[in-house]
């Protein structure tokens, strides 16, 4: 449904490491970037699916990536975390959304709500 997205971040150069490190783990590596934005895909494809701009100001955003299993999202919350990410919600069941909901929450260096889940 979705071709790709972006978001804009002042904290660019922080983004870059955090999205590099966290998004691994659910297969999303960089593609491409320069001194102003960043391109990321699957692992799979050449095409690019996430970008981050540096902006001036941004809007804080809520992406939910898709992970292939609870590994997958705990590792996505621990590199988080060791790449200026904030926690936000550590890994485990989300009965609130479903009773199959697997996620960890984590803030990015501009304060944006970025998730993996997986449902179980």
């Amino acid at each position: 449904m979705i071709d790709h997205f972006e978001i804009k971040v002042v904290e660019f150069e922080k983004c870059l490491k955090f999205y590099s490190s966290a998004l691994k783990p659910l297969g999303i590596v960089l593609k491409w970037s320069d001194s102003s934005a960043a391109g990321f895909g699957t692992t799979h494809e050449p095409n690019v699916r996430f970008l981050i701009e540096k902006s001036e100001s941004s809007t804080k955003s809520h992406i939910a990536f898709k992970a292939k299993d609870e590994a997958s999202v705990a590792s996505f919350y621990e590199k988080g975390l060791a790449t200026s990410g904030i926690c936000n919600g550590k890994p485990g069941i989300r009965e609130h959304y479903a009773p199959n909901y697997f996620a960890a929450f984590l803030f990015d260096p501009d304060g944006n709500n970025i998730e993996a889940v997986v449902y179980l």
